[in-house]
């Protein structure tokens, strides 16, 4: 698909407008011109907002919701038996994926960005934007996938020729995009509803990568087995990165030292020292992520005082080990954390901050998800002192599996399952002290519990 190819008359028809990716990009026609409006089964902050902007929302799937539409951009979340895509197909009105949508957009911008990789691309997407937006010397276009705060968006649309954006592998999504430069954060087995195996998501990884050309960038994890593999036959231009102080990286981390959770370290390239770094998102994984950000940066030729002063600055995106506020003397944060490494990483993170206990409620996000990693999960809580497991978020899917939380929560020490959000809060209410660490992980409605108990 190609940007020209949309209708200038007609209205833009979103189904699922009131997803992060799908709000952002409808907001992005808007600011372009296009006469947009959508579709959505609930109304969330996300919809009220694109409201006030004038964007129409409907919450009923109608006929007439179609009347005046020229074309539509629907989410990977949709399939084809939705009534709404039905009636879409009855009029023969042109549909158009989300992330084809998204190409379309990123070719328009001789400088695209694409970050990829199965966790950490909206810490590290926000934050590569956070760098660019904080020299002024750019004004680049940005869609990530969690609220930046200091932008109070998902999206900005900038005037000169950078676009960074995430690039989401579910459905093979990324395949859509042709960046001039591919960040590859790292790949592990995830979305096991599509992808039946580690293989199989590889060769996804690989199209990604391809996708750059001859003449694009690979910017590419070098710690990560799979990151590894994703460019084993690659013909564009390799920059690699280390956090483990790897020489054979292109960029690599040395000298890390943590103070309360933040790392400070010394940044290589190509074996000569480069610069130093200081992290305002706790974590050692964010080390690795702002390696990637420094070498994206470098291929830009942003000069080295922006890329350390940017990053220095940038303290990450909302629902990104957020602070929330307090609940019963406990700080409380709000994660999005549902894969097992990420649980791993967040809990780290919390583990070396200064707090007495670290306390977790985790919502598992799909029964195919818990499944096919549950070993995984179980392993991941170590340093957690107290594991609450609500019940799984379904998203997508019906419980076919025969999986559970409670399942989860006995296999891991200590682990408790509570059967809903209010049991929740009051056992936490129970149990919490002063000097405890409190958060709440999950793609899922989680972050509901998180806004509720700090609100008390």
């Amino acid at each position: 698909m190609n940007f020209n190819e949309l209708p200038k008359t007609g209205k833009i028809y979103f189904v699922g407008i009131g997803g992060i990716s799908m709000s952002a990009l409808a907001m992005i026609l808007k600011n372009k011109g296009f006469d947009v409006c959508g579709y959505d089964k609930t109304a969330s902050e996300i919809t009220f907002g694109l409201e006030k902007n004038g964007i129409e929302i409907f919450y009923q799937t109608e006929d007439k919701n179609l009347n005046g539409v020229s074309c539509t951009v629907y989410s990977a979340a949709f399939t084809p038996e939705h009534p709404e895509i039905q009636q879409i197909a009855k009029r023969n009105i042109p549909l158009y994926k989300r992330a084809q949508l998204l190409g379309a957009i990123a070719k328009l911008y001789p400088n695209s960005i694409g970050i990829a990789g199965t966790h950490g691309k909206s810490t590290t997407s926000g934050m590569l934007s956070y760098v660019f937006m904080n020299d002024k010397k750019y004004d680049p276009t940005v869609l990530v996938g969690a609220v930046l705060p200091n932008i109070s968006s998902t999206f900005k649309l900038g005037s000169d020729e950078n676009f960074i954006f995430e690039a989401d592998e579910y459905k093979d999504s990324f395949l859509s995009f042709f960046p001039r430069i591919a960040v590859i954060l790292n790949v592990k087995l995830d979305h096991t509803d599509y992808f039946p195996s580690f293989e199989r998501l590889i060769q996804s990884f690989k199209g990604f990568v391809s996708n750059t050309g001859n003449s694009g960038y690979a910017v590419i994890n070098h710690d990560s087995e799979g990151a590894i593999k994703a460019v084993s036959d690659y013909a564009g231009k390799l920059i690699t990165f280390s956090s483990h102080g790897n020489r054979k990286a292109t960029f690599y981390a040395e000298n890390i030292i943590m103070n309360k959770g933040f790392a400070t370290f010394d940044v290589y390239k190509s074996r000569a020292y480069y610069m130093s770094v200081t992290l305002s998102v706790p974590g050692l994984h964010n080390v690795s992520n702002a390696l990637s950000v420094v070498a994206c940066c470098d291929i830009c030729g942003m000069n080295k005082e922006s890329i350390s002063s940017g990053i220095k600055s940038f303290k990450g995106v909302c629902r990104r080990f957020e602070f929330k506020g307090q609940f019963m003397g406990a700080d409380v944060f709000d994660d999005y954390a549902h894969h097992p490494d990420e649980i791993r990483a967040t809990l780290s993170a919390a583990k070396n901050m200064d707090y007495k206990r670290v306390i977790s409620v985790f919502q598992p996000h799909t029964y195919s998800r818990l499944r096919d990693l549950f070993d995984d999960f179980a392993a991941s809580f170590s340093d957690c002192d107290l594991p609450v497991f609500a019940d799984i978020y379904s998203a997508r899917e019906v419980n076919t599996y025969g999986i559970t939380s409670e399942q989860l929560a006995v296999k891991v020490k200590s682990g408790i399952y509570l059967d809903s959000f209010l049991k929740i809060e009051e056992y936490l209410k129970c149990i919490l002290c002063p000097g405890d660490l409190l958060i709440f992980m999950g793609a899922g409605n989680i972050t509901e519990l998180a806004k509720t108990v700090t609100k008390e």
